[in-house]
């Protein structure tokens, strides 16, 4: 260690005189730090400035006073690091150094106010003492910025390279700085086959999905962007497909340069298959639940019907034997009113089985036939309105045309309504479904979702819309039942 200021009478006398001044120039040390005006000093209070810089007064005064410059080397080597983890960078702790020299300054000019050339020689003593300490402390800054940054990598390497999720960082070329070896056991690829071709992930993409996995590749990254999660699927080496779930997010320097993109992608494949079995359990559910209404709707009106109709047949056939024409006359008017009630209400059944109209013609069309169809069964007046509309994917438009048909199901049952009105609004985010009685009313926390008139049925297929409803209603005042469904998740659903 170059030890520039050796042991003399005039750095020992220098010594005293900072010794019996230390805790002003201490003092006047630290405000002159914390007014640096564009260092880090200028964010902490005087202080804990004054604790940081004590020890550096009490170091020079023993380095000064004995010759030995181990206590200022472990100053140095201490505040290196310290500094260089809060993120003090060496210019300002530099500054902060020499600033010694202005606080220690009014002292050493009191103390030798008769004597010049004591002045001189006490400032050339201290001046070869800073710049040693400068010196010496941009050395030391260096090598704990080497060790910050050999620790900092073996810390990301131990937590990236035993990381669960498939981690990787691509530069701004698109090439691969980093894959974290948890890709082979995701893909069965190893990171090396990554790193030497950049292609290989949207290679190994599920053909349906590669075109949303490249266009958010090629999204311009924005700094400090909103992560958003991306679902797709990949074919890995064996064959097997495998569903990932992908974030990423731009890296930006401290300087705000570019410097790539950090991704993660998570195997989902386990989650995917259990939503996969709800939703098909749930599918199933609402089959045999609407096989079962379909069963009750048979039996209480087509089949009954059909049953009013052999009687009255047999009655006909009894009245014709006995010669009673106008009994047969009127058996057979009769005949013909259930068999026409028969008919429509089979008709009904069957449209709602399978609409034709609603894939041909769209939602608001099939609606139409359907309110039609009650308007000429159950003698009630209707009306839809639709506003801007649009084509649904058929998917959705039928989850909201059943749910149309529950809602109706209940107006006829439960209303005793005059007047029910259908409401379709296709708005620049969401799609919003109404359906308004003028009925008697209910209490709706009287009536159970789970179910009371229907609601349940509903729910289920609100959730798989990923929607929401609710229920207005009061004791003679009507009903209208809403379900907002939002045009961001609609493209998505695969119902």
């Amino acid at each position: 260690m170059n030890e520039p200021v050796a042991h003399s009478p005039r750095s020992a006398s220098l010594a005293a005189l900072l010794r019996r001044n230390q805790d002003q120039i201490i003092a006047r040390w630290a405000e002159m730090a914390h007014n640096l005006s564009g260092t880090p000093y200028a964010a902490y209070p005087v202080a804990e400035i004054r604790s940081w810089l004590s020890r550096g007064v009490l170091q020079a005064i023993e380095t000064l006073s004995t010759g030995s410059y181990e206590p200022t080397e472990a100053y140095l080597r201490d505040i290196s690091l310290s500094h260089l983890r809060m993120g003090f960078d060496i210019s300002a702790v530099s500054q902060v150094l020499l600033l010694f020299r202005d606080a220690a300054l009014p002292a050493i000019r009191q103390a030798s106010a008769s004597n010049t050339a004591d002045f001189d020689a006490s400032m050339m003593v201290l001046d070869a003492y800073l710049r040693f300490v400068v010196g010496r402390f941009g050395h030391l800054y260096a090598e704990a910025m080497e060790v910050e940054v050999r620790e900092s990598e073996e810390r990301f390497r131990t937590l990236a390279d035993f990381t669960f999720d498939w981690e990787y960082w691509l530069n701004p070329g698109g090439d691969y700085v980093y894959v974290s070896p948890s890709c082979e056991r995701i893909t069965g690829y190893r990171a090396d086959e990554f790193e030497r071709d950049p292609t290989l992930l949207n290679a190994i993409v599920h053909p349906d999905d590669r075109e949303l996995v490249t266009k958010h590749l090629q999204e311009e990254p924005i700094e400090g962007s909103v992560v958003y999660p991306v679902v797709f699927r990949v074919i890995t080496r064996a064959g097997q497909e495998r569903w990932l779930e992908h974030v990423c997010q731009p890296v930006h320097g401290s300087n705000g340069v570019y410097l790539g993109r950090r991704g993660s992608n998570r195997d989902i494949t386990d989650r995917k298959r259990a939503e996969e079995a709800l939703e098909k359990q749930a599918k199933e559910k609402a089959v045999a639940a609407e096989r079962s209404r379909l069963a009750r709707e048979l039996h209480d009106s087509v089949t009954q019907a059909l049953y009013s109709v052999t009687l009255y047949a047999e009655a006909t056939r009894l009245a014709l034997q006995a010669e009673k024409r106008d009994v047969a006359v009127q058996n057979l008017r009769e005949l013909h009113n259930m068999a026409r009630e028969a008919m429509l209400d089979m008709r009904m059944l069957i449209f709602e089985l399978h609409p034709p109209v609603l894939e041909e013609e769209g939602l608001v069309s099939a609606l139409q036939a359907r309110l039609a169809a009650v308007e000429s069964r159950a003698r009630l007046r209707t009306e839809i309105r639709a506003e801007a509309e649009r084509r649904l994917p058929i998917s959705v438009a039928e989850e909201l045309f059943r749910i149309a048909l529950e809602a109706l199901n209940n107006v006829v049952k439960h209303a005793s309504a005059e007047q029910v009105t259908v409401d379709l609004k296709f708005g620049t985010e969401d799609v919003c479904l109404e359906v308004s009685d003028d009925g008697v009313g209910f209490d709706p926390d009287q009536v159970s979702r789970s179910g009371g008139r229907g609601l349940l049925g509903i729910e289920e297929r609100v959730a798989r819309l990923q929607g929401t409803f609710a229920i207005r209603s009061v004791p003679g005042g009507g009903t209208t039942l809403s379900v907002r469904v939002q045009d961001a998740v609609l493209d998505s659903l695969d119902l």
